[in-house]
């Protein structure tokens, strides 16, 4: 449990660099692109392309550092009033079914890329394949079965939950 939690750490460890990065060519490439529809009449076509489908990428590696502390959205109303064995079946029965949406999430996202492969479909302002932003998806997914594995484990299988004691959730 300890070494698949320090992988875990390595994992969130490069997702945060991975966001920051990503976030900061956002706001570069958005800002430069409002600069440049201010000053002339035109603006980068390219911008908006690249920047929705580097969003898709956030928000996934975003959910699945959420996952990894258990702050995606869950039923807080009923947990909060539960023992710490009812919050561990609790904890259970939303893992179970985020790792068959998640699941189902990978296969859609992994059978699109395929198609797009399979088809050559290009984005028509960068003219890149589809499935190189098609695959955020299937890709942000796998991340977060492995942070939602890693919040069960935790709290489930180790000692996150305690008798007593809070679980730092709000």
């Amino acid at each position: 449990m300890k070494i698949y939690k320090k992988f875990m750490n390595i994992i969130a460890a490069v997702e945060k660099v991975v966001l920051s990065v990503v976030l900061v060519i956002v706001t570069a490439i958005t800002f430069a692109n409002v600069v440049v529809r201010k000053l002339t009449s035109s603006q980068f076509a390219w911008s908006e392309e690249l920047v929705i489908n580097l969003f898709i990428l956030l928000i996934m590696l975003g959910c699945a550092l959420a996952a990894q502390e258990g702050s995606l959205i869950s039923l807080s109303l009923i947990y909060d009033r539960l023992q710490t064995g009812a919050k561990k079946v609790f904890i259970t029965i939303i893992s179970v079914f985020n790792l068959v949406f998640w699941g189902v999430l990978i296969k859609t996202g992994f059978d699109k890329v395929i198609n797009q492969m399979d088809t050559g479909k290009h984005t028509s302002s960068l003219n890149w394949p589809e499935w190189v932003f098609t695959i955020f998806l299937p890709i942000g997914a796998i991340f977060l079965v492995l942070h939602t594995i890693e919040f069960f484990i935790t709290n489930v299988l180790g000692d996150g939950l305690k008798a007593g004691e809070e679980d730092g959730n709000d």
